[in-house]
C-alpha cells in the first residue's frame, strides 16, 4: 500500500523534520472516505483524503513525503473547530459533510480562495477539483515546455501541465521529452500551485511524489495523480503581520515548507565552459589560455564522461559510473587540479547513476551494500530483498546497474568511497548529477527503502535522494573540507533545492524559438523555488540549427544565436554554462568559449557586466536562503497587481531593482519594453523614464555602441554594489592576470527621493558550517547598509559601519561611488563633510558623476552628498538606418541639422553599427543571402523639444558619400527620452 510506504520511506531513509508540535487535528467521514484536517498555523492547513479505510487517527501527525522538510508548525492560537468544518483567525474550512468538499475563506480579506473536492477517491487515478472563483492566473509547477518560441504565458494561458504528453515514455512522471524538433528538454514535476486573482491569492502544495496532471481548461480545475492517499497544504496570503506582497509571501513560505536554497559557493555565479567532452587536461588549458589571452574572465570548466573513461554502448566493459579518473587520458589529476586551482580555476565532474559491470566500483560496492542497485522481482513478482539480483539495463552507456538512492547506505558509500577521495578531497568544486529523471530504468524494478518499492514510488523523488546523499556527504565529512556542495542538476522535484541543486533545462536545442521557450520554463521554476537555474548555453544539439545543412548557413545562424544565448545566460543562469555536444561530431567542432563563437566584443561585454554584478547577485543569494526571495524572478513576483505583467515571461527581475528583457529571435535589434509603476532608468545609458502607472517603450535598440545589449532598467532609488572588473580580471574573486586580488567596491545608486537602502552581504564564498540538524550556517559574514536620498536639490549617499566579519575581510578599500542623477548636473560635492575639488570627482557619463573614496575604513560610516545644478533638458533618439549593404571599408552614418549631428557635415556625423547577425556574415560570405542589414546608434544630448531633421548617408570605402534618397527624416525630441526609431532605406 502506498500510505505505508511513504510514511515508511521518510523514516527509514531520514528524509523529515524534526518532531510535530501537535498541532490541532479533525477529521470527517462520509461512506467509506474521509477528510482529515491539520491546523498548522494561523493560514496554513494540511490536508488528507482518502477511500482507503478509516485512514489514521487525529492523534498522530499526517504523514508527509521527503518533498516536506518543515514539521514543527506550532498550530494557530485559537482555532474553531465544528461539525462544519475548522477555522482559525485567517482561515476558514467549511466542510460538506455529504461530498468532503472544503470550501476554503481568507478571513483577511473575505474572500472565497476556492473550493476543493474530492475525486475518484476510490481510483488508481484520482485526485481533486479546485473551482477557479475569482483566480485568473497560475503560476509554479515546476518544468515543462509547452508554447514554441513564447516566453509568455502562465498555466491558466497554457491550459494542461501533464506529466508526460501522450505518446511519451517516462509516463511515471518526470522525463524528457522533444520539443521544437529539435534536442530533448526535460519535464520535472514540482506541485506547488500559485493561484492569482484580482483581491485574492493563495497557493496549494500538492504532496504527492506521483505523476501528477493539473487541468485548467474548465472550471472546476481538475488535479490527478497516484497514491492511497491525496495529501495537500493551502497557504493563504498574504499573512496579516506581513509586509509583503500575496506571491512574496506564499513563495517564502513555500519555501519554509520544503526547504529554502543554501548559499552557493562565489565562483558558482562565474563563467563555466563546457562540452561533451574535454579528451584531457591539455585540452582544457588551451581554452584557458584562449580565454585569459582574450581577457575573459572564467571560473571553472565542467568535464562530462571522459573524465572517468567515457562509455561503450551496451558493453559490460563501459566505464560508465565508475566515478574515478581516467589516468591514461587526465594524468595526475590531483596535481592538475591543484594547477589550476592556484590559477583561480575550478572543476565540476560529472556523474552518473549507472555503474557497468566490470568497473571495480560494481563490484565493490555490491559486496559492501549488499543492494545498491534497484533490483529484480522475485519469480513470485514481488519485492524481496532476500532474493535480491540487480537489474541490468543495457543502454548506450553500457551494461549496467542502476543505483538505488532510497538505499541510504548507497549513497553513503558512494560519496566515502568514490566522490570524496577522487573528487572532493582532489578540489574539484561542484557535481554534476545527469540522467536523473531517471532517463534509462525498469518499470518493474525494486527499490531497498521498507516496504520494498516499486519504481513508479521512487521515481519522481530518484534524483532527490541522489542530490541529497552529495549533501549529506558534505555535512558528514565537513571537518575535512569545509566547503559548499553545489549541484547543477536535470531533475528533482520540491525540496530539491535545499540540497544546494542548481537545475539546468536539459538537452535543448540549438533554436532561439526553444531559447524563448526555456525563458517561459524559468518564470516557473522560479516560483518554484529553484533559483538557481540556466541552460546549455548556445544549444546543447546544435547540430540541429536552422540552416546547418550547409557551412555558410552556420556561420550566419550560429554567431548571432550564440551571442544572443550569451547575452541572456550572463543575466539568467547559475552557473552561466554554455554546453554543446561534441562527442560525434566529424564534420564541424561546435565551440563553446565565448571568445571563439559569436560575437567576441559582445560576448566579453556581457560577461564582464555579469562579473560587476557579482557583490548583487550573491546578496540576493543570501537573501534567497535567509527570506525566500527569488535571485530571478518574474515581474509578477514584484508586481502582482499590475494585470500587465501576469503572463510576462519574456522579462525577468534580478532581484528587486533591475529589470532585463529577454532577447531570442533571428535578426532582432530592437524590442517592445514594458515598465511597470514607477521610474525607471536605463541601465546602458543613464536615459530616465519618468513614474508613470506603467508604460510599453516601442522599440527599443538592443545594440548599445555596437555591442549587442539586453535591455536592462534599474528602478529609481536602486542601489546596485558592484566590483571592478577589466582585462586583469580572473574570477569572481577579483584575482587578477599579473598577481595579487582586488578587494574595491562600487556602488551605484540612482538618486530617488523615496529613501532607499540595500544591504551588502558578503563572506569569504566557500565555506560553511552545519548544525546539529544539517542545515547550513554562514557564521562569518559582514553586511553593509548602503542608503540614498534625494531631497532639497541634494542627493546623499550613505555607506554605513560594517557588522561582522570573516577570514580575509579587508579593514579598508577603495570604494567608488556612482551616482546616477536625475537630469540635472552635479554643482558641488561632499565626503564625510568636506568639500571635494572637481578634479576629484568627474563626469563620468550622461547623467552619470564619480566620487572615488580611497582608503575608506569599512568600521565607520561614510557619507557622500552631490548638490544638483539647473537641469538642462535633453533628449535622446535612436537613429536606425535599413538595407546599408556595405563591404570592408565602408560605414553607415547618420546626419542632420543638430550640431550632434554634424549640421549636414558627413564628415562629422554619427557612425552607427551593424547587428551583429550582419556584422558576423558581410565579411565572410561572398553572398549573404536575404536578410536586410540594420545599422543602428543612440546618439544623447540632442536638444529637447526640437525637429531634428536627418538622414542616412553610406561613406563609401573610396570616400565618397552616398545619400538616402527623399526628403529629410524627422522627429521631434522630447525630454529625457525619444526612442523613435525610424528606418530608412539608405539607398
Amino acid at each position: 500500500m502506498r500510505t505505508l510506504i511513504l510514511a515508511t520511506m521518510s523514516a527509514v531513509v531520514g528524509l523529515t523534520g524534526t518532531a510535530m508540535a501537535d498541532p490541532v487535528r479533525t477529521k470527517f467521514t462520509a461512506g467509506s472516505s474521509y477528510l482529515i484536517v491539520e491546523v498548522l498555523d494561523e493560514n496554513l492547513m494540511h490536508f488528507e483524503y482518502s477511500a482507503n479505510g478509516s485512514g489514521p487517527g487525529t492523534n498522530v501527525p499526517l504523514a508527509v513525503s521527503p518533498m516536506v522538510d518543515k514539521t514543527d508548525y506550532p498550530g494557530a492560537s485559537s482555532p474553531i473547530l465544528s461539525a462544519n468544518g475548522v477555522e482559525t483567525g485567517e482561515l476558514k474550512a467549511a466542510v460538506d459533510s455529504g461530498t468532503l468538499c472544503v470550501l476554503l475563506t481568507d478571513k483577511v480579506r473575505n474572500v472565497t480562495l476556492t473550493r476543493v473536492c474530492p475525486a475518484d477517491l476510490a481510483q488508481d487515478w484520482k485526485g481533486l477539483s479546485l473551482s477557479r472563483e475569482g483566480s485568473r492566473n497560475v503560476y509554479g509547477l515546476g518544468q515543462q515546455f509547452k508554447t514554441l518560441g513564447s516566453a509568455d504565458g502562465d498555466w491558466i494561458a497554457h491550459k494542461v501541465r501533464e506529466a508526460q504528453p501522450a505518446g511519451q515514455a517516462q509516463s511515471h512522471g518526470n522525463g524528457f521529452m522533444g520539443f521544437g524538433n529539435a534536442g530533448m528538454v526535460g519535464n520535472v514535476q514540482f506541485p506547488i500551485l500559485y493561484a492569482l486573482g484580482s483581491s485574492h491569492a493563495y497557493a496549494l502544495f500538492l504532496d504527492s511524489v506521483y505523476k501528477q496532471q493539473w487541468d485548467f481548461q474548465s472550471d472546476p480545475w481538475t488535479v490527478r495523480t497516484w497514491g492511497d492517499q491525496v495529501r495537500f497544504y493551502v497557504f493563504s496570503g498574504p499573512r496579516s503581520d506581513s509586509k509583503k506582497s500575496a506571491l512574496a509571501d506564499l513563495r517564502s513560505r513555500y519555501l519554509d515548507l520544503v526547504g529554502r536554497p543554501p548559499v552557493p559557493p562565489r565562483k558558482a555565479f562565474g563563467l563555466w565552459v563546457s562540452e561533451f567532452g574535454y579528451k584531457n587536461f591539455d585540452q582544457v588549458k588551451k581554452l584557458r589560455d584562449g580565454l585569459r589571452q582574450d581577457n575573459f574572465p572564467v571560473d571553472g570548466f565542467v568535464f562530462d564522461l571522459q573524465w572517468f573513461g567515457g562509455v561503450k554502448e551496451k558493453d559490460a566493459n563501459s566505464a560508465m559510473g565508475r566515478l574515478d579518473w581516467d589516468t591514461a587520458n587526465f594524468a595526475d589529476p590531483q596535481g592538475q587540479i591543484s594547477a589550476f586551482a592556484a590559477d583561480h580555476v575550478g572543476f565540476v565532474t560529472i556523474e552518473e547513476s549507472y555503474v557497468s559491470k566490470n568497473t571495480n566500483t560494481y563490484g565493490t560496492i555490491q559486496t559492501d551494500v549488499g543492494t545498491p542497485f534497484a533490483f529484480q522481482r522475485t519469480s513470485a513478482n514481488v519485492c524481496n530483498t532476500n532474493a535480491y539480483d540487480p537489474v541490468t539495463l543495457n543502454e548506450w552507456f553500457g551494461s549496467a546497474g542502476m543505483l538505488d538512492w532510497s538505499n541510504p547506505y548507497t549513497g553513503q558509500w558512494i560519496h566515502d568511497n568514490r566522490r570524496f577521495p577522487n573528487m572532493v578531497q582532489k578540489g574539484v568544486l561542484g557535481h554534476w548529477t545527469d540522467l536523473g529523471e531517471p532517463e534509462k530504468y525498469d518499470g518493474n524494478a525494486c527499490y531497498k527503502a521498507e516496504p520494498s518499492h516499486q519504481h513508479g514510488d521512487i521515481h519522481n523523488i530518484y534524483n532527490f535522494l541522489w542530490n541529497r546523499s552529495i549533501y549529506d556527504g558534505y555535512v558528514r565529512k565537513n571537518s575535512m573540507v569545509n566547503r559548499r556542495p553545489f549541484i547543477v542538476t536535470r531533475s528533482g522535484t520540491s525540496g530539491t533545492q535545499r540540497w544546494g541543486a542548481a537545475m539546468w533545462s536539459g538537452d535543448i536545442g540549438s533554436n532561439l524559438q526553444l531559447l524563448a521557450s526555456h525563458q517561459n520554463a524559468q518564470m516557473h521554476m522560479s516560483m518554484s523555488g529553484i533559483d538557481y537555474y540556466g541552460s546549455d548555453i548556445g544549444g546543447f544539439r546544435r547540430e540541429g540549427m536552422p540552416y546547418n545543412e550547409n557551412h555558410s548557413g552556420k556561420l550566419q545562424y550560429q554567431d548571432e544565436l550564440f551571442t544572443q544565448w550569451f547575452a541572456n545566460g550572463a543575466w539568467f543562469d547559475v552557473p552561466v554554462r554554455p554546453h554543446t555536444d561534441n562527442s560525434f561530431q566529424t564534420r564541424l567542432r561546435y565551440e563553446t568559449s565565448p571568445n571563439l563563437v559569436g560575437s567576441k566584443a559582445s560576448n566579453l561585454a556581457n560577461l564582464r557586466q555579469r562579473y560587476e554584478l557579482v557583490p548583487y547577485y550573491y546578496t540576493l543569494a543570501h537573501r534567497a536562503h535567509t527570506e525566500g526571495e527569488p535571485v530571478i524572478g518574474p515581474l509578477v513576483y514584484h508586481f502582482e497587481n499590475d494585470s500587465e505583467v501576469r503572463n510576462i515571461g519574456h522579462e525577468k527581475m534580478v532581484g528587486k531593482d533591475l529589470l532585463v528583457g529577454v532577447v531570442a529571435s533571428h535578426g532582432e535589434y530592437q524590442r517592445d519594453v514594458y515598465l511597470p509603476q514607477g521610474a525607471w532608468v536605463n541601465w546602458h545609458t543613464n536615459e530616465w523614464f519618468p513614474g508613470s502607472s506603467g508604460r510599453w517603450i516601442r522599440n527599443f535598440p538592443n545594440y548599445v555602441d555596437g555591442v549587442f545589449r539586453l535591455p536592462v532598467f534599474a528602478r529609481a532609488g536602486a542601489i546596485i554594489p558592484m566590483m571592478p572588473v577589466d582585462e586583469q580580471t580572473k574570477d569572481v574573486f577579483n584575482h587578477l592576470k599579473n598577481g595579487g586580488q582586488r578587494t574595491d567596491l562600487k556602488v551605484r545608486v540612482f538618486a530617488d527621493a523615496a529613501p532607499s537602502a540595500f544591504d551588502l552581504i558578503e563572506d569569504d564564498g566557500e565555506t560553511v558550517h552545519f548544525d546539529a540538524k544539517g542545515k547550513p550556517v554562514y557564521d562569518g559574514k559582514r553586511t553593509t547598509r548602503i542608503e540614498q536620498r534625494l531631497s532639497n536639490g541634494v542627493v546623499t549617499v550613505t555607506i554605513n559601519a560594517a557588522s561582522g566579519t570573516y577570514p580575509s575581510a579587508p579593514a579598508s578599500r577603495d570604494v567608488l561611488v556612482q551616482i546616477v542623477l536625475p537630469g540635472s548636473p552635479a554643482a558641488q560635492v561632499t565626503v564625510d563633510g568636506r568639500t571635494v575639488a572637481s578634479g576629484t570627482w568627474r563626469t563620468a557619463g550622461h547623467n552619470l558623476i564619480e566620487v572615488p573614496i580611497q582608503g575608506m575604513n569599512v568600521a565607520v560610516p561614510h557619507t557622500v552628498t552631490v548638490s544638483l545644478g539647473t537641469a538642462k533638458p535633453s533628449a535622446a533618439v535612436n537613429f536606425a538606418c535599413d538595407n546599408g549593404w556595405t563591404i570592408p571599408g565602408e560605414s553607415i552614418r547618420v546626419v542632420g541639422n543638430t550640431p550632434e549631428l554634424g549640421n549636414w557635415n558627413p564628415a562629422k556625423g554619427i557612425d552607427l553599427s551593424p547587428s551583429v547577425y550582419w556584422a558576423y556574415i558581410y565579411d565572410k560570405l561572398p553572398n549573404p543571402g536575404p536578410s536586410t542589414p540594420k545599422w543602428t546608434g543612440v546618439v544623447q544630448n540632442l536638444p529637447a523639444n526640437t525637429l531634428v531633421e536627418w538622414k542616412c548617408i553610406k561613406r563609401n570605402a573610396n570616400g565618397t558619400v552616398t545619400w538616402q534618397q527623399g526628403g529629410n527624416n524627422k522627429v521631434t525630441t522630447t525630454p529625457g527620452f525619444a526612442w523613435n526609431v525610424r528606418r530608412y532605406d539608405v539607398t
